[in-house]
């Protein structure tokens, strides 16, 4: 552990990475996890969260199809990166590390023999060839049985179901355009020929070719947009509320008082009917609704009268209640 220790903190190339390997034999394995711990490196069997690198000797493995999916942090090498980057490091100097990491990338098609069937265009054929070949593959010609993968364009002909019967995935066209995106052979399942093309590949890997911050901005444009409503509603509640808070308390004690600066405008333009009726001013219809033995019916008829233009006035001519008419039900003769 000592020796691990002090190479961990000597400066190492290797320092700080956390190495796993999948499909690798166990000899090997220990060859490379002994390199690569006199490098810097720490080796762990588990595939742990805080791996960095896999070394992958072969792609159908759960450490692979996991990392494939859910661990796009991770860098999946061949196992010559280790022997490449040593034999570098014991001539000298300081070994350029990321592009011997670029150099023995795995490729995202690493050992598939691929077959295609339902392509009539040659020139869209020899395009997938050429995919095939340049990202690790092996493209074939005909069907046999050490294929490991079937392109279908349709549910149909001799080479799909030669394939059936000799167990070879088949997978529709967008597997291998999103495997090359991803750089890593995506699981075929999600690639079925029955699936909708618009469904096809659905989780297929954890993309993050958008930044955090695009995406905030994105989803907090979506939340405005659909909280506008709500928001104007909110607004338009406050404001209502703020200009009637005392008309609203009023109606649910049952005392209905006039204002000075409604007393005022009563006082400059009086209503022929009340006057013919009361006989009185404004303030002595306050004077009677605030009277010790209570409002009586008949005040409460005198107060009626002048309610209807003391909240018409004062509100604007745009609000939301205007050009409403507005009927009561439900209230006792007290609200």
């Amino acid at each position: 552990m000592a020796t691990n220790q002090e190479s961990v903190g000597g400066g190492q190339p290797l320092d700080g990475v956390i190495l796993c390997c999948t499909a690798i034999s166990p000899e090997k394995r220990s060859e490379l996890a002994n390199v690569a711990s006199q490098m810097g490196a720490i080796h762990k069997l588990d595939l742990t969260s805080d791996v960095t690198h896999l070394i992958v000797g072969d792609a159908d493995t759960p450490k692979y199809k996991f990392v494939a999916k859910e661990r796009p942090d991770v860098k999946c090498l061949l196992p010559t990166w280790v022997e490449a980057l040593r034999e570098l490091w014991m001539e000298g100097g300081e070994p350029d590390v990321q592009a011997l990491e670029l150099r023995h990338t795995l490729p995202a098609l690493h050992k598939l023999r691929v077959c295609v069937t339902g392509f009539e265009d040659m020139a869209y054929r020899k395009k997938l060839e050429d995919l095939v070949s340049v990202h690790g593959g092996e493209y074939r010609a005909n069907l046999t049985k050490d294929v490991t993968h079937l392109i279908a364009k349709e549910a149909s002909g001799a080479k799909y179901k030669y394939a059936i019967d000799w167990d070879i995935k088949i997978v529709a066209v967008e597997w291998l355009a999103q495997s090359l995106e991803r750089g890593m052979i995506l699981d075929e399942k999600l690639y079925s020929l029955f699936t909708p093309p618009a469904e096809r590949g659905r989780d297929a890997w954890i993309r993050r070719t958008v930044s955090t911050s695009s995406l905030g901005k994105r989803m907090f444009d979506r939340d405005a947009v659909l909280s506008g409503p709500r928001k104007l509603r909110r607004v338009a509640s406050t404001k209502l509320s703020s200009q009637n808070v005392g008309l609203w308390t009023d109606i649910v004690s049952g005392d209905v008082q006039a204002e000075p600066s409604n007393r005022d405008q009563w006082s400059e333009q009086p209503e022929p009917r009340e006057s013919s009726m009361q006989g009185t001013s404004s303030t002595n219809v306050r004077s009677e609704g605030t009277s010790s033995d209570g409002p009586s019916r008949s005040s409460a008829i005198t107060v009626k009268t002048p309610v209807p233009p003391q909240v018409a006035d004062p509100l604007p001519k745009t609000g939301i209640f205007a050009g409403k008419r507005l009927y009561l039900h439900g209230f006792n003769e007290k609200k």
